[in-house]
């Protein structure tokens, strides 16, 4: 946990300081949104120092970009980091019960019996959890859940997320930078 704080402070101040570049402002322009989406996945798919996309909000709203959109942009990145975690999870299912048949057994027996938490678990956990979505969605993917099932509570929480974050960083940034 201490060193995904130094890294947030790190990138934090250095996403302040490159907001007032120029050539930095004219990229995310000629991206624009799409850019965004990019920075988000591949923040999302971040497993070792999860630096949520959020952090470079200041230099989005210096290139121009609407809070509101970035917000959307952000959130769209996650989910589909998101389902490349899922994806991963699910793809690996006949592995992991060949290797670790007790581990499959285990989410297997979760779905069975916790099916019920499933749903408000994923949209807490997507709105407030500190942490990469990825650690719930591979077991769910292990698991066998559905994506169709998960899918309506983690855009709702992949929202939320985001747009505290943001409000969090822009806040920060008036106040830091």
């Amino acid at each position: 946990m201490f060193l995904f704080m130094i890294a947030f402070i790190g990138v934090f101040f250095v996403s302040g300081s490159l907001s007032q570049n120029e050539q930095v402002a004219q990229a995310v322009q000629e991206f624009g949104y799409v850019g965004v989406v990019i920075i988000a996945v591949v923040a999302g798919l971040n497993l070792v120092v999860p630096i949520p996309a959020a952090t470079f909000t200041p230099i989005f709203t210096a290139a121009g970009l609407a809070v509101p959109f970035i917000v959307i942009a952000l959130a769209v990145g996650t989910l589909i980091a998101d389902f490349t975690g899922y994806l991963i999870g699910n793809l690996s299912k006949s592995l992991v019960e060949k290797k670790y048949p007790k581990m499959q057994k285990f989410f297997t027996e979760l779905k069975q019996n916790r099916s019920k938490l499933i749903v408000p678990v994923i949209f807490l956990y997507a709105a407030f959890a500190p942490f990469p979505n990825e650690a719930l969605l591979v077991p769910l993917g292990l698991a066998g859940i559905r994506f169709s099932t998960i899918i309506v509570p983690l855009i709702l929480g992949n929202l939320i997320n985001q747009s505290y974050l943001v409000y969090f960083v822009l806040t920060a940034s008036d106040y830091l930078l």
